[in-house]
């Protein structure tokens, strides 16, 4: 009788090692592909963000919507102002160019070549894991310490990048957004960083 109740405890303590093991591992396995899949999804809010803020140095806004955002990035040209000579060490580039020693060329440059070089921008708008939902994109005009500025925001819902995975036991709030930019404050910043 005693060995048969020493056998049962010694099966009992092996499963709840094992179910202790489990729950560890399982938590570090998830940790592991959130941050994969958050960081895939924050490179494509900095494409983003980068094409933004080449929109609004050509516009002087950002765009509202993609179609708008990619068509500038695939079709429209950026300027680029070259200085031609050399600035002496006493002098500033603005008075380098007044006393004719330096001059400035603009050349039109393709928005494509230069933004975004080797990105595929058609599916820049998808949400990476979830199935091809799309990044939820706004930009306006707001007034902040009596200033209009221009603001925008691009986000994604965790629940949208995570699909697929098991998030029951994992304490992620799933309505929480990753996002670039904000509606509120005029910034550029993702709240990753």
């Amino acid at each position: 009788m005693k060995i048969a109740i020493q056998a049962l405890l010694l099966v009992a303590a092996i499963v709840l090692a094992y179910l202790v093991y489990d729950s560890v591992n399982s938590r570090i396995v998830f940790e592991e592909k959130l941050g994969y899949r958050q960081g895939v999804v924050v490179e494509k809010l900095i494409d983003i963000r980068t094409a933004q803020t080449e929109f609004k140095a050509e516009k002087k806004r950002y765009a509202k919507t993609f179609d708008e955002l990619f068509n500038f990035v695939k079709f429209d040209s950026i300027s680029l102002i070259k200085a031609i000579g050399t600035v002496p060490d006493t002098l500033t580039e603005q008075q380098a160019v007044e006393m004719g020693i330096v001059s400035r060329d603009t050349t039109m440059i393709a928005v494509i070549d230069t933004v975004l070089k080797g990105v595929n921008i058609d599916s820049l708008k998808f949400i990476p894991f979830s199935g091809g939902e799309i990044f939820k994109i706004d930009a306006a005009k707001i007034e902040k310490n009596k200033v209009n500025v221009n603001v925008f925001e691009v986000s994604a819902k965790y629940g949208q990048f995570l699909k697929g995975l098991d998030t029951k036991n994992e304490n992620v709030d799933l309505e929480k957004d990753l996002k670039v930019g904000s509606m509120e404050d005029p910034t550029t910043s993702g709240n990753w960083e």
